[in-house]
């Protein structure tokens, strides 16, 4: 419908939290202008394609971070080295690393590195806190995309709903299978064949299994060949945590059916009281007619 596009469009222009500080291109750093910060506004969301695997080159946490009221306080930023994003960056762009929409804060144009802030938030709800230059291991990396544009993959907002966990992954055949072990609450959006974003890749859930809060509760997804030689997840084991986006369509229809519900069962409830209603006129009139041939 049109409320529902325009909904979606309005996600799109939704910021992201850390200030852009800084660029710099042939060794000298500068202060970003208004005008750098700027950016096409249909640049917002992501299709879950992933452009390239980046490399985490720093996570810190720092006490001397500057807020809006000059005061200072702590938060933690993450430095990224990736070629493909740094292609038409600029500062307060949207990239999405491993799933998660962070704000580029610094470019580094020489050496094809950005900064970014983790908010707290982030940090709670993705594994991104557990990605330290020390573990070498690689992340995901993606670009905002036009609205409206081709999309190859589904609507990606990079809001990370929570972690999943493998629980069991096996090859059939060229095909990579994983398992994925998933809190109860966020199952009611996972259905087979239905959109999910894995660590931001645009994925197909292939079977499910929710028994409630008590029971198990886990999804399947697999990975052709192509897709395994671009992303990161084939490098992870049981064990390790995957960052997972449901789908937002999937949201929206249920927050719609939710508003429906209520209003079809009060309409339920009045169709059967006139039922009734007319029940007991037929009774009464069938009762009238044989007192009158009486």
């Amino acid at each position: 419908s049109l409320h529902f596009a325009m909904a979606i469009l309005a996600l799109a222009q939704q910021g992201h939290g850390f200030a852009p500080s800084t660029i710099r291109r042939g060794g000298v750093a500068t202060t970003a202008s208004s005008s750098t910060i700027s950016s096409p506004s249909s640049r917002q969301m992501f299709t879950g394609i992933i452009e390239e695997m980046g490399d985490v080159i720093s996570l810190e946490t720092k006490d001397d971070m500057t807020l809006w009221d000059g005061s200072k306080g702590s938060g933690t930023e993450m430095v990224i080295g990736g070629g493909v994003v740094m292609d038409g960056a600029y500062l307060g762009c949207s990239i999405s690393v491993n799933g998660v929409c962070l704000t580029a804060t610094e470019l580094d144009f020489d050496n094809n590195v950005f900064k970014v802030g983790l908010a707290p938030e982030t940090l709670r709800k993705t594994n991104l806190g557990t990605y330290t230059s020390e573990s070498k291991r690689k992340v995901n990396l993606e670009r905002a995309s036009e609205i409206g544009g081709r999309n190859s993959g589904h609507f990606v907002q990079g809001h990370v709903d929570n972690v999943g966990t493998i629980i069991d992954r096996w090859v059939d055949e060229n095909s990579l299978f994983f398992k994925i072990s998933f809190p109860y609450e966020y199952m009611r959006y996972v259905v087979p064949k239905g959109f999910i974003a894995i660590d931001g890749t645009s994925l197909t859930v292939c079977d499910v299994k929710s028994e409630g809060p008590e029971g198990e509760n886990w999804f399947t997804f697999m990975l052709v060949e192509y897709t395994q030689q671009k992303i990161i997840v084939p490098s992870k084991s049981v064990g390790d945590t995957v960052n997972i986006e449901v789908d937002v369509l999937g949201k929206y229809s249920a927050q719609a059916w939710e508003a429906f519900a209520p209003k079809m069962e009060a309409l339920e409830r009045r169709v059967k009281e006139l039922e009734e209603e007319v029940t007991v006129l037929k009774s009464e009139a069938v009762a009238s007619a044989g007192d009158e041939d009486s």
